[in-house]
């Protein structure tokens, strides 16, 4: 008999992935909803292997995502069906990943999917938007959460950009100065040698230093190279183990001043995510178990799956957060004068706001310091090079006068 992985809630909040045998899925369907689960999806098992192969194949770029979920809202307003939607937005797109996982749902829909399931069999679509999407069809307001979930969209990837956007500068000035270091090492350095060689001059001992030096790294450029390609390896061995990963969270938050950056820009991304969940209407333990799965930080989403487990047994979600030691006291002061205000989503919100404009301040300090600090460091390389290079110039020329 053929066997289905389900994944269902029951009365008390608890999310459970378990294997049932039957012999269609809706048969799957029936008998749990009988036993008073409520089912977010069910797969048949030998066939698992297959559901993530189209984001193996290729990831939808979020750009192209947050195009068609807004021509996808757009089409549902207009009462258009399905089928003619997905067939339109396939059209439409220019992404090959994306056309072809619009292709894939679109024909689990017509063979009697529910629009979650198909979004969700394709591995190919956020878990949050799968989660936003299963809410709106049981609540029967799709289009209402799909455009909660695309001014999330549009919040979050502005948030973003100007997250990356203020680092381009910083990471310019370090390849410059890396690209400046590699010419005067490769270029300069070998045809002053030459030079003070063919003249025979008497050479002080910084000119010596700087030479013996670059041509020392000039030799030994094969062996640096593989040393970093080794490191690089290394690390992303060392990287495959989530113990690894969890020490290196610990690490990146605390460090000086960008570690309270990162701490802020995860709560932010925690927060307007458990906001979206909430306001389409799913209940806190499955938000939460959605939340953990699309949260970035390893160690933010161990947090999160403490915090679940303490409210699937009754305890209020600020007070489950504040066990894990990892949210600011400000972000679980807010959402506890949410939860006693009954109004969680939009504290959440908030929240997210609140943290999103403080990390786009400190972002704004921290370039502010940095710029700088690489200018001087590029002066100072070029002045030191100058200085030692023509400083046997000058000691020449002093000989004969």
């Amino acid at each position: 008999m053929p066997e289905f992985v389900c994944k269902v809630a029951t009365d008390a909040g608890r999310v459970l992935t378990q294997t049932e045998q039957a012999r269609s899925e809706a048969e799957v369907r029936q008998r749990l909803q009988s036993q008073g689960y409520l089912v977010f999806s069910v797969r048949p098992k030998d066939i698992l292997s297959f559901q993530s192969s189209p984001a193996r194949r290729g990831k939808i770029r979020p750009d192209d995502f947050l195009i068609f979920n807004q021509q996808f809202l757009t089409l549902s307003k207009s009462g258009l069906p399905l089928q003619k939607c997905f067939d339109l937005l396939a059209q439409q797109t220019q992404s090959e990943a994306l056309r072809r996982a619009i292709g894939e749902v679109r024909d689990q829909v017509r063979a009697g999917a529910l629009l979650s399931e198909a979004f969700e069999s394709t591995g190919s679509f956020p878990k949050i938007y799968c989660a936003a999407v299963r809410a709106g069809e049981r609540s029967g307001s799709l289009d209402r959460v799909l455009a909660q979930f695309l001014a999330y969209q549009k919040q979050a990837r502005t948030f973003r950009k100007k997250f990356i956007s203020a680092l381009i500068y910083p990471a310019f000035l370090m390849v410059f100065l890396g690209g400046l270091i590699v010419f005067v090492i490769a270029f300069i350095v070998p045809r002053f040698a030459e030079l003070y060689a063919d003249l025979g001059a008497e050479l002080p001992a910084l000119t010596v230093f700087v030479i013996s030096f670059a041509m020392g790294i000039k030799k030994s450029i094969a062996l640096i190279v593989g040393l970093l390609v080794g490191l690089v390896l290394l690390v992303r061995m060392a990287f495959r183990s989530p113990r690894t990963r969890l020490a290196w969270e610990r690490l990146k938050f605390r460090l000086p001043l960008v570690g309270k950056l990162l701490l802020k820009f995860s709560v932010a991304e925690f927060a307007r995510t458990l906001a979206t969940l909430l306001q389409g209407g799913i209940p806190i333990v499955p938000a939460l178990e959605t939340a953990r799965e699309s949260v970035s930080s390893p160690l933010l989403a161990r947090a999160i799956a403490q915090a679940q487990a303490e409210v699937s047994g009754g305890r209020a979600l600020s007070s489950s957060l504040r066990l894990s030691g990892f949210f600011p006291a400000t972000a679980l002061d807010m959402i506890e004068v949410g939860e006693s205000t009954g109004a969680m989503a939009n504290m959440l919100e908030a929240l997210a706001e609140f943290f999103e404009e403080d990390v786009s301040i400190d972002l704004t300090m921290l370039v502010a310091l940095v710029d700088p600090i690489m200018i001087a460091a590029i002066a100072i390389a070029v002045a030191f090079v100058l200085v030692a290079f023509y400083l046997p110039l000058f000691s020449m020329a002093g000989k004969v006068q």
